[in-house]
């Protein structure tokens, strides 16, 4: 009983870990509305609209106080028709051609601005979202992992007393 709820209290400690805090700001848009739902978190959350048919360009800053590894999500109601995806830190940027609702991952690093834009977007009216979040399983791994070998430390010495 003593060992289940060791387990579950180390579980607990390693669930309980924060994620780095992200900012994530509006960096200026055209032919679509821009507003930033929630700027500073371990999710940050962003999007616009839309009203008529044409090219459009929407751009975000993004950065964090930790290094970490993120998960960026963009989706378009209803899809958009074509569109350029940038993202990366100022001056080395990545772009991916999309179509339809596109997610990955990167990694952050502390004291660096990223880009995060959609050029070139062509599509009739369209509502589209942003949402970056923060993946803190580094940080519960390695507290999850000493509790493991205490588990083991734990079986091994009842192993030996019978």
């Amino acid at each position: 009983m003593k060992k289940a709820m060791l387990f579950v209290v180390a579980l607990f400690f390693s669930i309980s870990v924060n994620a780095a805090t992200l900012s994530l700001s509006a960096a200026g848009s055209a032919g679509a509305s821009q507003s930033v739902d929630l700027s500073d978190n371990a999710v940050v959350l962003a999007g616009g609209t839309v009203s008529k048919a044409g090219d459009w360009n929407s751009a975000f800053t993004l950065s964090t106080d930790v290094d970490t590894p993120v998960v960026i999500e963009w989706s378009f109601n209803p899809a958009i028709t074509a569109a350029t995806l940038v993202f990366g830190a100022v001056g080395s940027t990545v772009s991916y051609a999309i179509t339809e609702d596109f997610s990955f991952t990167a990694v952050l690093v502390t004291g660096v601005d990223y880009v995060l834009s959609i050029v070139d977007a062509t599509s009739g009216a369209v509502k589209y979202d942003v949402s970056v979040s923060a993946v803190p399983l580094p940080a519960a791994l390695f507290l999850f992992a000493p509790a493991l070998l205490g588990f083991l430390s734990l079986r091994k010495k009842s192993l030996a007393t019978a």
